[in-house]
C-alpha cells in the first residue's frame, strides 16, 4: 500500500462516516422523542461506566507516545476526564448528575454491572491505548464526531423529555472539549502517520474503534428492548412516568 498524501482527511472521513452516531437506531429513538426512561437509564449506566476508563485510555496512550508535543495534549485530556477543571465534576461525574435526574440512585449506577456489551467496548479500547501509540490515537479520533452529536442530544433531552440545562451538561462539556481532543488524532495523522507502515496500523486501529461504538450502541438498544420482557440489565431500572 502506497503512503497517502492526505491520510488525515481520510482518518476524518472514515470516523465521521463509520461512528454509530445519528443514523443509529438508539440514537435516532432517543432523538426523535422516543425513547423511555429506562433507554435513558441503561444509556446513562453503561456511558458513566465507559467513563470510568476515559483517563485510564488517554493515560495507556500517553506512556507510550514518543512525542513530547502530543504527550502534552494527551495529559490535558486526562486532566479533562478526571476533573473537568479545578473543583469541578468529571465526566463521570456529570453523566451521573444526568442519572440521578433521570431517577436512579447513586449507588445502583456506582454498583450496577455493566452489559456484556460495554466490557467488549472497554477492552477493545483499552487494547489500542496498550498498543502501537498510532492504535491508542484511534480514540482520540473517535472525538471527532462527538460536538455535532453532543449538540443534538442536549437539544433533544430538554425538549423531548424536559430535563434542565444542568443535567444535561455532559453533553454540552463534550460539545466544547471534544474539538481540542479530534484535533489531537488529526495532527497526529498529519505528521507521523506519513508512510504505509503508520498508515496501515492507524487504519486498523480506525476499524476496531468504530466497530467498539457499534457494539457499544447496539447493546445498549438492545437491553432497552428486552428490558421490558424481565431481562437483568445490571441494575434496578426506574419507573415510568405516567
Amino acid at each position: 500500500m502506497a503512503a497517502q498524501a492526505d491520510f488525515a482527511e481520510k482518518a476524518k472521513k472514515i470516523v465521521l462516516e463509520g461512528m454509530p452516531g445519528s443514523r443509529h437506531p438508539f440514537h435516532r429513538k432517543v432523538l426523535e422523542g422516543r425513547a423511555t426512561r429506562a433507554d435513558l437509564a441503561i444509556y446513562a449506566v453503561q456511558t458513566y461506566h465507559r467513563n470510568l476508563y476515559s483517563s485510564r485510555f488517554a493515560s495507556a496512550n500517553h506512556s507510550r507516545c514518543p512525542v513530547a508535543e502530543i504527550r502534552h495534549a494527551l495529559l490535558e485530556v486526562i486532566k479533562t476526564e478526571e476533573t473537568n477543571g479545578a473543583g469541578a465534576p468529571s465526566h463521570a461525574d456529570l453523566m451521573l448528575i444526568f442519572a440521578q435526574a433521570i431517577g436512579l440512585k447513586r449507588e445502583d449506577v456506582l454498583n450496577a454491572r455493566p452489559l456484556p456489551s460495554t466490557l467488549v467496548f472497554i477492552d477493545t479500547i483499552m487494547q489500542l491505548s496498550q498498543g502501537h501509540w498510532l492504535e491508542g490515537i484511534a480514540f482520540r479520533a473517535s472525538e471527532l464526531s462527538a460536538p455535532t452529536g453532543c449538540k443534538l442530544w442536549s437539544d433533544a433531552l430538554q425538549k423531548h423529555y424536559g430535563f434542565k440545562p444542568e443535567a444535561v451538561r455532559w453533553w454540552k462539556v463534550h460539545v466544547e472539549e471534544d474539538v481540542a481532543h479530534g484535533n489531537i488524532a488529526l495532527e497526529v495523522y498529519r505528521r507521523y502517520a506519513r508512510d504505509p507502515s503508520a498508515q496501515a496500523v492507524a487504519l486498523r486501529a480506525l476499524e476496531r474503534m468504530t466497530a467498539a461504538w457499534h457494539t457499544f450502541d447496539d447493546g445498549i438498544l438492545k437491553a432497552g428492548e428486552e428490558a421490558p420482557r424481565g431481562r437483568d440489565v445490571g441494575f434496578p431500572l426506574p419507573q415510568e412516568k405516567d
